[in-house]
């Protein structure tokens, strides 16, 4: 009994309990941040911060009303990120955490003088998780941090929603960092953009009476090391997803001649995959791109008859080649414009011919990618045509 007694005495001293926690009465939570160039080669921070009282929290739960917003944005500028977050830190009354940080935004012009240094506080950070999404923005990431939801309690929770709907580039800082230092990569992120509401939306106007804008995930920037050399659109980022092996579902359409009877026909596409061979034959390198999905017909606005197996094989073709277009696109503009191996192609050298890559092509590897030989070839299977086969048209409509 005394040894036990003994023992506790000896180890009570080391159980010091939860020493790093942090009390949610204590911490401003930061959801969201814009990072971007100032004047004077000074760089612009902007925190966007939950109100606890907003949500009824513990110090705000007696003041809180549907009136109060969800967020506040704080901002300061500094040399560097972390004398403008010291600044800042200065003027709320909480402890910065950034822990339950949603996206990191940042700005063109900030973006094309480069990214590194900025990344490099958050990647050292105690609270950085380095989960954060990455996006990237035309304009300067603060207006849009100061654009308002629409679905969401704060814009930077809306904006990782959209993010985790897989349909744009999908990119977290740790990814974007590891891309950004290895042989053969090249990083790319989504771009985000302010888009107008729709005309008669009733909550076109805000309270100034001037048109709202609501943040949107289309596009992508494209990088050569840490600096944004360009952007590809909607279309081309869809190249992207389709060589990276990343895509997850989508809608596919192709038209149909005049001759055969004009019209068009959608299809939803998913469980796609693709393979990336390197291939060196009589000491020459190429790339081969094999991509494979599986199709259902969701509308038919054509004449043609859809359980005629004539009919599917030669719609079969027609989706083949529209793959085929969409990749060729974004390889043209990655390769011929842009000159950045958003890919991947490097590292898929590296791993079929890991000798060569460190002799021949590593450290000539930039002038190798926009001469490089690309051949793809798709493979789209029709697994349904819905419940019909027969095209649905009004009897004039069919003559």
């Amino acid at each position: 009994m005394k040894r036990i007694m003994t023992l506790l005495i000896v180890i009570a001293p080391l159980l010091t309990g939860c020493w790093s926690r942090h009390e949610i009465n204590d911490v401003a939570i930061v959801l969201g941040v814009a990072i971007d160039k100032a004047d004077g080669g000074k760089l612009r921070l902007a925190l966007q911060i939950a109100v606890p009282k907003a949500s009824g929290g513990a110090s705000g739960a007696s003041q809180g009303s549907s009136s109060t917003k969800s967020t506040m944005m704080v901002s300061a500028e500094g040399e560097s990120i972390m004398e403008a977050y010291r600044i800042i830190q200065e003027k709320i009354p909480r402890e910065i955490f950034f822990a339950h940080c949603r996206v990191i935004i940042v700005g063109e012009a900030l973006a094309r003088d480069g990214v590194s240094s900025v990344l490099d506080f958050f990647s050292r950070h105690r609270q950085s998780h380095l989960r954060y999404y990455l996006l990237f923005t035309k304009g300067e990431a603060v207006d849009i941090l100061h654009s308002s939801p629409q679905f969401e309690s704060a814009l930077a929770e809306e904006i990782r929603e959209k993010e985790k709907t897989g349909t744009g580039v999908r990119v977290r800082v740790r990814e974007f960092w590891e891309r950004m230092l290895s042989d053969g990569e090249e990083p790319v992120a989504a771009q985000v953009s302010n888009l107008p509401v729709e005309k008669g939306n009733q909550n076109e106007k805000n309270g100034s009476g001037t048109s709202k804008r609501i943040p949107s995930t289309i596009g992508a920037a494209v990088f050569r090391g840490d600096r944004l050399v360009g952007w590809l659109n909607d279309e081309e980022t869809r190249g992207i997803l389709w060589i990276r092996n990343e895509f997850e579902s989508g809608v596919i359409a192709v038209s149909i001649p005049k001759k055969k009877g004009g019209g068009r026909i959608s299809a939803q596409i998913w469980k796609v995959s693709t393979k990336i061979k390197p291939i060196i034959h009589n000491g020459k390198l190429k790339i081969k791109i094999e991509t494979y999905g599986g199709i259902e017909i969701f509308e038919n606005s054509s004449k043609l008859d859809l359980g005629n197996p004539t009919v599917l094989d030669t719609l079969q073709s027609m989706y083949e080649k529209d793959v085929e277009t969409r990749i060729q696109l974004t390889l043209d503009k990655a390769q011929k414009k842009l000159k950045s191996d958003i890919f991947g192609f490097g590292q898929a050298v590296n791993r079929s011919y890991p000798k060569m890559w460190e002799t021949d092509y590593k450290k000539r590897w930039n002038n190798i990618f926009p001469n490089l030989e690309v051949e793809v070839d798709s493979h789209i299977t029709v697994q349904g045509t819905g419940f019909t086969t027969k095209p649905v048209l009004l009897p004039d409509a069919a003559k």
